[in-house]
């Protein structure tokens, strides 16, 4: 029963993109991109199946997503490649692969550069498309490709089909194999709504709650604090051009209020941030110190995260410079870092964690400073966002935290180029590069 209710919501969410794809104008790289996001979420929507070895060891679910971004990778124009916006990720796929051959980590170096390439084709094509076809109907589009995994959320909830935790908790997922994938996606959902111009402040406000309560269903609670610069992002929008100024500390205090305030909401879910806040002191040793009970709070996260500081203290001058390789983890630690500062350090080294944490600041400097208020705000809390949520959990190392990341990028480069593309010089381009 649950498999055919997967196939009519995938086939239902079809028939709404291919509608929606109509204001691309039949062109074949915008639409590409925007089915490489779609067909991503419809593998995962196939649950079970997709997940299932099918050729060479791989599942369906990942050689879908290989394969169209080989395609994606062969059709987009060489002149994209050399805009120098796109050279900081070249740099990290330079950085993977010397720390993974340095380190012996082929495998992984291959899983590591497929992900970057597929944030670098969607990144390029998607700034393409909102060149040539302006702002609203690209984000319009990638709207329709998002209604799927909130649709099979929503299928989860009518049917009481819900994930449990090790914790205990429970969470409404769809097919999603953990909450933390589609909270991602949730995340990435909400701060398109929140930076879609729609007409009227009713739809914008029933559509942010809409997508709000789907990102509370995945009771994920580090995509819950993440979430909070965009609720800081949508007040300001809805504030009059001149109490804008007025207006920031107050809002930012009372976001911090919030986020101070979430370890005492009812349910017990912010129970233990409260406990990190008040006793983080204790909790900075080296793993083999902690107690039986410090080892659970956060579901293992202290813990997790000194096992990988030691490690990376202990690991040689190269190591800590150009880190362990890709997906690399600690010593008796079976899981990643469950957070991306951590992860960047202890597999790209000081290096990548500079350039890493170096580019969202620099990008959020670039939405605050060229994007006019107030749409560089919601631009820049987007990246606010991944840096709360970061301290919680890895996005990079999954195909949904690629896809955000290319959505923030393209978004803020062609939101900060000096002039937006006309109609004029849309079709001007069409005429000088044939759509493929």
């Amino acid at each position: 029963m649950w498999t055919l209710i997967s196939l009519g919501t995938i086939l239902a969410s079809f028939l709404v993109l291919m509608r929606t794809l109509r204001a691309l104008d039949s062109d074949r790289l915008s639409i590409l991109v925007i089915g490489l996001i779609w067909t991503r979420f419809a593998l995962t929507a196939l649950g079970e199946p997709a997940l299932r070895p099918v050729a060479a060891g791989q599942s369906l679910l990942a050689i879908g997503t290989l394969g169209l971004t080989a395609v994606a990778i062969l059709v987009v124009p060489l002149h994209r490649y050399r805009d120098w916006r796109a050279l900081p990720f070249f740099g990290f796929i330079a950085l993977a692969v010397l720390s993974g051959v340095l380190n012996g980590r082929i495998g992984a170096l291959v899983n590591a550069v497929v992900l970057w390439a597929m944030f670098l084709v969607c990144a390029l094509l998607l700034h393409r498309a909102f060149q040539i076809h302006g702002a609203r109907p690209v984000l319009r589009c990638l709207l329709a490709a998002f209604a799927l995994p909130l649709a099979m959320q929503a299928m989860s909830v009518a049917t009481n089909r819900s994930l449990v935790g090790m914790d205990g908790t429970i969470s409404y997922v769809g097919n999603y194999a953990h909450e933390a994938v589609f909270a991602t996606v949730a995340l990435a959902l909400l701060w398109l709504v929140t930076l879609y111009p729609w007409r009227h402040r009713g739809v914008h406000l029933s559509a942010f709650a809409v997508v709000l309560a789907s990102l509370a269903l995945s009771n994920y609670r580090t995509m819950m604090l993440a979430a909070l610069p965009l609720l800081f992002a949508l007040a300001i929008q809805f504030l009059p051009g001149r109490q804008l100024r007025r207006a920031v500390v107050p809002v930012t205090l009372g976001a911090l209020l919030l986020a101070a305030l979430a370890p005492l909401l009812p349910g017990g879910r912010f129970d233990e941030i409260g406990l990190v806040l008040n006793e983080f002191g204790s909790l900075v040793k080296p793993p083999q110190e902690y107690t039986f009970s410090e080892q659970r709070i956060l579901s293992a996260r202290g813990f997790i995260a000194a096992s990988y500081v030691q490690d990376f203290i202990a690991g040689s001058p190269v190591q800590q410079i150009v880190g362990f390789g890709p997906g690399a983890q600690a010593r008796n630690i079976a899981v990643h870092p469950h957070n991306e500062y951590l992860r960047m350090m202890f597999e790209f080294g000081l290096v990548g964690l500079a350039l890493w944490v170096g580019l969202l600041i620099r990008y959020i400097a670039i939405a605050l400073g060229r994007i006019a208020h107030p749409v560089g705000l919601v631009v820049a809390s987007g990246y606010g966002a991944i840096l709360i949520g970061s301290l919680g959990t890895s996005f990079f190392n999954r195909p949904e935290g690629m896809i955000l990341l290319a959505m923030l990028c393209s978004v803020t480069w062609y939101l900060a180029e000096p002039r937006a593309v006309t109609p004029e010089a849309a079709s001007a381009l069409r005429s000088r590069r044939p759509v493929v």
